[in-house]
């Protein structure tokens, strides 16, 4: 869901310049040209959303066929820039940085993006928890979010662990919740544009962003910052689903992830030790918080499994041990034998 922008420019040093540092913009796929002829071919078969052009790249006056927002980079000396009178215009000879924010704001604008807009009551968000290391959280909201997919319900998946573990199946390429927590803190970026341009299609088409990879960028959070981020992705409205993969550790994210989620799924697992663990868990002021949105997850359960433990909370669900075989196998195996009861996660 990339932004395309077409750079329309005869000087090469200069367009070097423009690409390189666009170019780390994620929500932004660049394709350059350094001649009239160039475009006017190009803009037959390729549908730009921007076209950013200097005006004195043809002394007749550019068409822009179906783009949203065209934008005449002009500078004193520019002879042609009159003939765009009615052309959003961006200062050419400035900080490339100051570009971006300009283009982003006006194309926001133009395509209708709002800020101000909040759709948070079309977005239900879903943490996966459980105080247990190991209790199988990522595989679980990876089934949940793959069972939403395939039912027609869009689902973005999104990695709050301090290390991911879902990197096995979802690659990682680069920067994902890091880059979008700082996109939430900066009032110049439209964050839903951000999400578009950070967020990757992986296992069985689902959407996600990618994870913490370093201990240093998940203790450097706020609580602020997370605050934002989760709220801006209900507001936004990208998503109907949005479902968050926690850790275990009940620290500052964990706690606002909670607060901030519609619905949350705690996963149990059988025996004596993860019992027991449960059983302080649920004795804990953070449940009784919010228990009202809490359903409860068995898994790794085997044919003759017998749960001793129960607590007040609906079960929605009961997922079988299969073994070591690969996460993509148990996934699908999930969604297919129907372990996960979608209605009863998303009515309460």
């Amino acid at each position: 869901m990339n932004i395309s922008v077409a750079i329309v420019d005869k000087d090469k040093e200069y367009v070097r310049r423009l690409s390189e540092e666009l170019q780390q913009y994620a929500e932004l796929s660049l394709h350059v040209y350094t001649g009239e002829e160039s475009y006017r071919n190009a803009v037959e078969r390729t549908r730009f959303d921007v076209v950013l052009f200097d005006p004195d790249i043809s002394d007749l006056p550019l068409s822009f066929p179906e783009v949203k927002l065209p934008v005449c980079l002009y500078s004193d000396d520019a002879s042609n820039a009159g003939k765009y009178a009615d052309t959003v215009k961006i200062m050419k000879y400035q900080r490339i940085s100051r570009i971006y924010q300009e283009l982003i704001r006006e194309y926001a604008e133009k395509a209708g993006y709002s800020a101000d807009f909040d759709h948070s009551q079309n977005t239900t968000m879903i943490a996966v928890h459980s105080p247990l290391g190991g209790s199988g959280k990522t595989t679980v909201a990876l089934a949940i979010a793959s069972a939403l997919t395939a039912r027609g319900t869009s689902a973005l998946f999104v990695s709050m662990e301090r290390l991911g573990s879902s990197f096995c199946v979802n690659p990682k390429k680069e920067d994902g919740i890091v880059a979008l927590i700082q996109a939430a803190s900066d009032p110049v970026v439209n964050f839903e544009l951000k999400l578009k341009g950070i967020m990757k299609q992986g296992l069985n088409g689902i959407f996600y962003v990618e994870g913490f990879d370093r201990f240093a960028d998940y203790d450097a959070v706020t609580e602020e910052e997370i605050e934002s981020v989760l709220m801006k992705m209900k507001r936004c409205g990208v998503f109907e689903t949005v479902i968050v993969d926690m850790d275990s550790d009940m620290d500052m994210v964990a706690k606002t992830i909670l607060r901030q989620a519609d619905r949350i799924v705690e996963l149990e697992r059988i025996g004596s030790f993860p019992e027991a663990k449960m059983g302080l868990f649920i004795q804990q002021g953070i449940v009784n918080e919010n228990k009202h949105k809490m359903v409860r997850v068995r898994n790794f359960a085997e044919s003759s499994s017998r749960f001793s433990f129960e607590w007040d909370i609906p079960l929605a669900g009961t997922v079988h041990n299969y073994g070591n075989v690969q996460s993509k196998t148990v996934i699908d195996a999930i969604s297919a034998n129907g372990e996960i009861d979608l209605d009863t996660i998303m009515k309460r």
